[in-house]
């Protein structure tokens, strides 16, 4: 099957729009589900968004060098055929591969109606491999923007995906007393994080987060002040799964005691310092970024506990510049080092010019966008592999 080498058709607003959709889907999610039931989800997704798409994912074992599928009622069933694509896919290290297929009567790999096909691969775990595939009876349907609409959402549905695995795993060994607890935990890390960030008046706020594995060690919150004040709090637990999750868990309840006592920034830090240095073992540790904002004077008080600091932009200050010294905020993106250290296969990370670049291309976009867009564009530079939590917030003065 060759790769299509005439020029792919110029896409239609629509074709773009609908695929970027997926990831506002994939969003609503929880990681409740075992892998039959996921990846059967994951292409009513697909087919709620694009009906007129057959559609197939495939996950190869690399260990058992077995593979698993579930197509969609218009792909072809027969997965032997899905093993030619899907090890086709594996074997290429583009991000997605867009081919027209040959003529049905040549050959049995299509069914009568496919025309054309887009093959994104992804890691669902490190011993995991998958594929996306999606078939369309026209020719040249899909283009490169579909490619990377579909490229994030394989991104994203691979952390959900090794998710599954692992509570597949565990269920394969009979340890149901453990799978229970790993089910409590990702319901308890999911209530930690705002599902949506406070609406302030004056201001456009968006958050993104997405831990690496079935629980992170990354935390989010917003918490409302006395004076109409909102906090920001921006943390991050030392390495990621269970064990950063437990140590991220204390710490917020152990942040929100002291910060709702108005004690001031300083104190609620070294208090906290001396807390946890107490109750933790010395490889474990916490870094954390606070903010009071002022939506009425538009400033923005902090304190920085080892943080990644954030960047404070204003398109008519240049260059933008670290939160290192105060002053009225027009726009100030919080993260991770999750983006800030995302690294590419030669070892280059994404660090702030990169993030810079981003922001400044897309200023005049929603904070929602913006944080899409770090997202998306970090997850391009590392070829589609999230290696640590990542937290992404915008906070942009309208």
């Amino acid at each position: 099957m060759a790769e299509t080498k005439t020029k792919q058709k110029k896409p239609t607003d629509d074709r773009t729009s609908r695929w970027n959709r997926l990831l506002e889907e994939l969003r609503k999610l929880d990681g409740s589900y075992d892998l039959v039931r996921l990846l059967q989800h994951l292409l009513r997704l697909v087919q709620k968004v694009g009906p007129d798409v057959a559609a197939g994912i495939f996950l190869l074992d690399e260990e058992t060098r077995t593979i698993q599928g579930q197509v969609t009622d218009l792909f072809d069933r027969n997965l032997n055929m899905g093993e030619g694509a899907l090890l086709t896919a594996l074997r290429n290290p583009a991000s997605f591969m867009i081919s027209n297929l040959p003529n049905p009567e040549a050959s049995p790999v299509a069914a009568d109606s496919d025309r054309s096909q887009i093959l994104v691969p992804f890691r669902a775990s490190p011993r995991v491999r998958g594929a996306l595939i999606l078939r369309s009876s026209q020719t040249d349907a899909f283009s490169p923007e579909d490619g990377q609409a579909l490229s994030e959402f394989a991104l994203n549905a691979s952390a959900l995906i090794e998710n599954a695995l692992i509570r597949q795993k565990l269920l394969r060994v009979g340890d149901e007393e453990v799978e229970q607890d790993i089910v409590m935990a990702q319901e308890i890390m999911a209530r930690l994080i705002p599902q949506k960030p406070p609406q302030i008046a004056g201001f456009d706020v968006a958050s993104i987060h997405m831990p690496a594995k079935f629980v992170g060690g990354d935390l989010l919150d917003f918490i409302v002040l006395s004076d109409d004040h909102y906090g920001i709090l921006v943390a991050d637990a030392s390495g990621n799964g269970i064990p950063a999750a437990l140590l991220m868990t204390g710490f917020r309840a152990l942040f929100r005691g002291l910060i709702q006592n108005d004690f001031s920034m300083r104190s609620v830090f070294r208090k906290a310092n001396q807390q946890l240095a107490e109750s933790t073992a010395p490889h474990q540790f916490v870094s954390a970024f606070y903010a009071a904002l002022d939506p009425i004077t538009y400033r923005l008080i902090y304190v920085n506990g080892g943080h990644v600091p954030p960047l404070l932009y204003r398109p008519s200050h240049h260059p933008a510049r670290r939160l290192d010294v105060g002053g009225p905020v027009l726009g100030v993106v919080f993260f991770s080092d999750g983006l800030s250290e995302a690294e590419s296969a030669s070892g280059k990370v994404f660090d702030e010019r990169r993030i810079l670049q981003v922001v400044d291309k897309h200023k005049d976009d929603s904070a929602e966008n913006i944080c899409a867009v770090l997202q998306s564009s970090a997850a391009k530079f590392t070829g589609y592999k999230l290696r640590d939590d990542l937290t992404i917030c915008v906070l942009k003065f309208t």
